[in-house]
């Protein structure tokens, strides 16, 4: 019973690794972190919600000394065997939004949070706690930057899934599912990931698929509130953009958002 409770608890690792199609996302995003990070003379830096550590390994690669932050234990190993097979040297820890001062035991050059994390905090309350925790860790004029979906666009328009994506790996055909409920401005995302065994391939008339199904609640964050926020916790300059490319963020059509901002000097 403890290997297959083990086992459960490191599925979402797994198929967040199996969704992503790493070698492709890191090379689009690659350019905008580097041309940032030098700009603002990032050495050291801190990820929260760091889930698999593909983004600290790339960072890592770079010479920055790189913390790992993550509540799951599932992500945190698989952060690891990523980091150990890529000969990476990245720091992974348990922690979450909130809780950086207490983990840190020096003033970071530049807090991420990457991957939709953030929508994670638990609410309005918390995300203020959590931007003061950042604007607390980081050296004045310090760099943070947010990448999450974008809630604008999702409460204005309410789409009820995302894009499916399909993936052939070793256990046979997968297909990854985001669906989306909406109660009031609270937004529900289930993901749904839909097995159909190789051994189904070879019997295509009896073979079925295997569901296996998470929920989750997402605080509501549209790109204005977390502007409004950010200022209010001793932050300047922010950004929006709408891809990694520094296209002008366009509210209700951009999927995703990214804030960069800075801690005031």
């Amino acid at each position: 019973m403890a290997d297959d409770v083990a086992e459960e608890a490191l599925r979402p690792a797994f198929d967040y690794d199996e969704l992503v199609d790493w070698e492709k996302r890191l090379g689009r995003e690659a350019p905008f972190f580097r041309e940032l990070f030098q700009g603002a003379g990032v050495r050291r830096l801190v990820d929260v919600g760091c889930g698999s550590g593909m983004h600290d390994i790339l960072f890592a690669g770079w010479g920055i000394e790189v913390v790992g932050l993550d509540p799951d234990e599932g992500m945190l190993t698989q952060a690891r065997e990523n980091a150990t097979a890529a000969h990476a040297t990245v720091r992974f820890e348990r922690g979450g939004f909130g809780g950086l001062r207490e983990l840190l035991d020096e003033p970071v050059d530049a807090v991420v949070s990457l991957g939709n994390a953030l929508p994670h905090v638990g609410g309005l309350e918390a995300l203020r706690v959590t931007f003061d925790d950042f604007a607390h860790v980081l050296r004045p004029g310090g760099l943070l930057v947010l990448h999450l979906l974008n809630h604008q666009r999702l409460l204005a328009k309410r789409p009820v899934f995302l894009p499916p994506t399909v993936r052939q790996t070793a256990e046979g055909r997968k297909v990854f599912l985001k669906l989306i409920d909406y109660v009031g401005d609270d937004i529900f995302i289930e993901f749904l990931r839909l097995t159909r065994p190789l051994a189904a391939d070879e019997d295509i008339e009896t073979g079925g698929w295997e569901i296996r199904a998470r929920r989750s609640l997402h605080t509501s964050l549209p790109a204005p509130l977390l502007a409004e926020e950010l200022a209010s916790s001793g932050f300047t300059g922010v950004t929006l953009y709408g891809n990694h490319d520094k296209k002008s963020f366009e509210p209700l059509e951009d999927e995703s958002v990214i804030v960069v901002a800075r801690r005031a000097g």
